[in-house]
């Protein structure tokens, strides 16, 4: 039992370590089983990078699951029956059932039921109250602790919804994110487990569940090693506010430290990726540069030469899009890139989806929006 921690900027390598360090340990201990966590649309990726660098050009000992296909998994394994699972279009039409059947006990939502987009948003937030271990009696309580009339009206309907939406799926259906909850209970006894060495690659952060199963990890698998994004300028180990640029990954550190310091599990040295320039901007010393500098506000100016980074301004999103589908035809043809090389970035994807997509249409350019 052993936590492993492998830490660097975006870029540093720490995916390429751990992709390097499993298969060499893969073909030196067949008996072995190497597992990366992924999240849900990392895992062919990391399929396909792990079969172009192993030897043998196959996984043999290796496997790469997010956290839902493990628990498929291990349920496979052990034979266990789990209930019917609602998907999203499942939980809308329950929700739109419950919530007229509970109408005239909504004060604020009561009058918000019809209108488009409204049920979605609900589910929306129905399952990221699954996610996070929230009760209808939280809400409750809550409720009863704020001061702010309108969030006291809308934790009271929430709360009315959620406890109805509980009550009619209870004993016919689970929602997908009860499913991990039955994972943390299953997990100890699947014997595969025992002889792992785990990989959690991929994550900002992780849900209070998924901290139950990493908890699961350590004290059931012989290593389990985590990639995380900090600034190794700084302590990784010290708490810092919500506002700090990487919160996430140090919250990260420190959360997992104290799951494996409660259960007395050894905490190796971690692996500190800081070579200079990154790997993934190897080629691009300027991108490293805004790497390391954005949002630090450290007063650093970039002084090398012309850098890989070119401004442009458009008067309207239209202007914007017609751009962006001529440079992107430009790529293509004169500097032999490939489509699916090139990502378009917005802040606002609904706006500027709609204004990509004709253009993007009419020149025959293959896309996907996400």
């Amino acid at each position: 039992m052993s936590l492993q921690f492998v830490m660097g900027g975006a870029g540093s390598g720490k995916t390429r370590y751990l992709y390097e360090t499993a298969i060499k340990q893969a073909v030196e201990q067949p008996d072995r089983l190497f597992l990366f966590v992924v999240p849900e649309q990392y895992t062919m990726q990391t399929q396909k990078e792990l079969v172009r660098l192993h030897p043998r050009k196959g996984l043999m000992n290796m496997d790469v699951l997010s956290f839902k296909r493990l628990a498929y998994r291990v349920f496979e394994d052990l034979g266990v029956q789990v209930p019917a699972v609602l998907d999203d279009m499942g939980k809308s039409m329950v929700l739109r059932k419950v919530a007229g059947m509970v109408r005239r006990d909504l004060g604020l939502y009561g009058s918000h039921l019809e209108q488009p987009g409204f049920i979605s948003q609900l589910k929306s937030q129905i399952s990221e109250l699954g996610q996070y271990g929230i009760r209808p009696e939280d809400l409750k309580q809550v409720e009863a602790e704020t001061d702010h009339p309108l969030l006291k009206d809308k934790l009271k309907d929430l709360g009315v919804i959620y406890k109805s939406f509980r009550d009619y799926i209870e004993d016919h259906y689970i929602t997908a994110e009860e499913i991990l909850d039955i994972l943390c209970r299953e997990l100890p006894r699947w014997e595969k487990l025992k002889n792992s060495v785990i990989y959690l690659d991929g994550y900002t952060g992780f849900t209070p569940v998924q901290y139950r199963l990493a908890e699961l990890f350590m004290l059931h698998a012989r290593e389990v090693v985590c990639t995380v994004t900090v600034d190794l300028r700084e302590n990784p180990y010290e708490k810092c506010g919500i506002q700090h640029l990487f919160y996430m990954g140090r919250h990260t550190v420190c959360r997992l430290k104290e799951l494996a310091d409660r259960h007395h599990v050894e905490i190796k040295q971690e692996i500190r990726c800081d070579r200079r320039p990154g790997w993934r901007f190897k080629d691009s010393e300027s991108l490293d540069f805004l790497e390391q500098n954005l949002y630090r506000y450290t007063g650093k100016v970039w002084a090398g030469k012309k850098p890989d980074i070119r401004l442009c301004q458009g008067k309207t999103p239209a202007e914007e899009a017609a751009y962006i589908c001529t440079m992107v035809n430009r790529l293509v043809r004169e500097d032999g890139l490939r489509y699916r090389e090139i990502a378009v970035i917005t802040g606002d994807p609904v706006s500027y989806g709609r204004e990509l997509i004709h253009p993007f249409e009419e020149a025959g350019i293959p896309y996907f929006m996400d």
